[in-house]
């Protein structure tokens, strides 16, 4: 087939047109440092970038989620220790006032006091959150009525975040499993004072052997906070296992081989260069041909 004068123009603009491709693709490379700065460049690409960026957003949030979840639960276990230091120092007194009556008068009044702390153990805050009163975050759990009794306001409801895809975490226990559950403490702390104003030694006694059933349900409470801690702790590492693994395949799908693009250019630029010494040859010949 006989190559015309127009074909070989054709012929030249498409390898120009390919080599420029070529140039701009290294250029582009080496300049951001990926393999492609668009969609169109390699679709498939694209999509597996797309999706990678798009699992770290969602880990992102994940390990928000746990981080927030994990300081509400260590918060609310040194508020149960603290709960419990103050039942053991309630016992302390029961205790002492049983043989003394005068100790018995004065420590109720620090019973009192302490049963007032407790409430407002109770209504504690986490980042302006009621921790104890189940769902009912915005409201204090426990309220005191003009006759000193104590209501319990919130629900039975657990409060959890999501940590995975299919995994939440407890972060909360209500307080009708711990202050006003199967030992109402408050109720227990008046019939205590009223006992130890008394002189009332079985009803101090009484008494105490509630304390110490309530703080077994403290320490059960504190387990399961422990349990909470510990899954959390085990999700974190779970989410970074995965990180390092996914940003391992975005670097692998995303970064460009810098030393394989400024070979790339080099070629590319001989290419180009090459290219254009044929065109220049091709409109010499062509005009040799017009003087004849």
């Amino acid at each position: 087939m006989r190559v015309t004068e127009g074909m070989g123009y054709r012929n030249l603009l498409r390898d120009l047109e390919r080599v420029h491709e070529r140039l701009q693709k290294a250029q582009s490379q080496i300049s951001s440092g990926k393999k492609i700065s668009a969609p169109s460049d390699d679709p498939s690409l694209a999509s597996d970038i797309v999706r990678l960026n798009g699992e770290s957003a969602e880990s992102a949030q994940y390990q928000r989620n746990l981080q927030f979840g994990q300081s509400k639960l260590n918060f609310t276990d040194t508020v149960l220790d603290g709960l419990e230091i103050m039942v053991e120092r309630t016992i302390t007194l029961a205790q002492s006032s049983i043989s003394n009556a005068t100790a018995g008068t004065s420590g109720a009044m620090e019973v009192d006091s302490l049963r007032d702390q407790i409430i407002s153990v109770g209504n504690t805050t986490h980042l302006g959150r009621h921790i104890f009163g189940g769902s009912q975050t915005t409201t204090p759990p426990y309220v005191k009525a003009a006759d000193s009794s104590v209501s319990y306001q919130g629900n039975n409801a657990g409060m959890s975040v999501q940590v995975g895809r299919a995994v939440t975490l407890q972060t909360q226990i209500p307080g009708s499993e711990i202050f006003s559950g199967s030992i109402d403490i408050f109720s227990t702390l008046s019939d205590l004072s009223a006992a130890m104003k008394s002189g009332n030694n079985a009803g101090i006694d009484a008494q105490i052997k509630k304390l110490q059933q309530f703080s077994d349900v403290v320490s059960v409470a504190r387990t399961k906070i422990a349990g909470f801690v510990n899954m959390g702790t085990n999700v974190a590492s779970g989410l970074s296992a995965r990180d390092l693994s996914r940003a391992s395949d975005l670097k692998q799908e995303q970064d460009a081989d810098i030393a394989q693009a400024i070979s790339e250019l080099t070629m590319s630029q001989t290419a180009l260069q090459a290219t254009l010494a044929a065109g220049a040859q091709i409109s010499q010949i062509s005009l040799l041909d017009y003087l004849k």
